[in-house]
């Protein structure tokens, strides 16, 4: 089997509530996602996506994925879908870094290998481990009351677990944590994402103001050494997640004792293969973690779900179903969002059907 051709789309995923704000007024009304499809010569294709938020959230960006893409197509082509470790040595020698680029074209390697296969990506990757997967919804950053009414909405739909992004003035932030934790109900666990948007002092008076609520503070800093300096003075669980960009910052922040929680994001790892190593590392150490992605629509989530089902339950404290923060749907068959949790299929590869209808015309195709 080889690949004859790899078909490239840009999907405009506009956002549900309209706005969605995070650390330092950052925001995204509509996210650039990028679709392709990989056709081989016995007639099998599989597809894949990356959806990187804006070009400040973390290196990486819309047009660089579609147009690093068009750079390892030459490279991909006529090789083994298959051989997925193979592949993905053959992209790192290609291209240095820009995991995120890689991403897209691991994902559909893996959706071919199920639906060869006749398995579901999760039977592949270690096996079902759970029935589903706790769920997590983000709250964009707003007035603290508003962040509460929206918590509220979300509980009404099921969500037990709720991430406030924060990351703005500390005073302000302090207030929207406290107002938020002190309306939780019974079992319901909250996260407070900095997004990278504090300096190391304003992460400490956000952490001794709030030191009496139950919470787990993520990601206060930009730089990883504040990050680790706020770690060992915050009383609060410790979630790390835009400086674990690769599987060797994963292995320094656990020699560190940098954190208590790993955000495992798909495209920042360069797609299924590298995250399910550092899946099992984490694991392995006991380190639970959110496995997740930057954004995205069906794709993406059947991705991180056949990874995250197929993790041992207790190494999992949430994912997230990334396709309903979108208006725009473009696949059936994703993983499904109910009371709270997210159910994945057991259909091969994937389990997706993408409606290239929706698609619209293709950006780019190479062959």
């Amino acid at each position: 089997m080889r690949i004859t051709r790899i078909t490239v789309w840009r999907i405009d995923l506009p956002y549900v509530g309209g706005t969605y704000s995070w650390a330092k007024d950052k925001a995204v009304l509509v996210a650039d996602s990028t679709g392709v499809r990989l056709d081989t010569d016995e007639g099998v294709s599989g597809y894949g996506e990356v959806c990187p938020l804006g070009a400040s959230y973390l290196p990486s960006y819309a047009e660089g994925a579609r147009t690093g893409i068009g750079v390892l197509a030459r490279h991909v082509i006529g090789r083994d879908p298959r051989h997925i470790g193979a592949l993905n040595r053959v992209m790192d020698d290609e291209m240095r870094g820009h995991a995120y680029v890689k991403s897209a074209i691991d994902i559909a390697c893996w959706d071919i290998l199920g639906r060869v296969a006749d398995l579901p990506v999760h039977a592949l990757m270690g096996g079902r481990q759970q029935d589903s997967a706790p769920l997590y919804r983000a709250v964009p950053q707003a007035a603290a009351d508003d962040m509460a009414a929206l918590v509220e909405r979300f509980r009404d739909a099921g969500y037990r677990q709720f991430q406030l992004k924060v990351g703005g003035m500390p005073d302000d932030d302090a207030a929207r944590i406290r107002t938020v934790a002190e309306s939780l109900r019974p079992g319901e666990i909250l996260l407070a994402d900095g997004n990278t948007g504090w300096r190391r002092d304003e992460a400490l008076r956000v952490a001794a103001a709030t030191a009496d609520l139950d919470y787990y503070l993520e990601q206060p800093c930009l730089r990883y050494e504040d990050c680790l300096a706020v770690r060992r003075a915050a009383v609060q669980p410790f979630k790390l997640d835009e400086t674990l960009q690769t599987p060797e910052d994963l292995l320094r922040a656990q020699a560190d004792d940098a954190f208590d929680v790993a955000s495992i994001k798909v495209s920042k790892m360069g797609g299924l293969t590298k995250s399910r190593f550092a899946r099992d590392f984490c694991a392995a150490v006991g380190a639970p973690m959110t496995v997740e992605d930057v954004w995205g629509g069906e794709v993406v989530t059947a991705a991180l779900g056949h990874l995250v089902i197929s993790t041992p339950p207790e190494a999992v404290l949430n994912t997230t179903d990334l396709h309903n923060y979108n208006t725009v749907h473009f696949a059936a068959g994703a993983p499904e969002a109910r009371d709270g949790r997210l159910w994945v299929s057991d259909e091969p590869g994937l389990g997706v059907t993408v409606d290239e209808g929706v698609l619209g015309e293709p950006v780019a195709i190479y062959q």
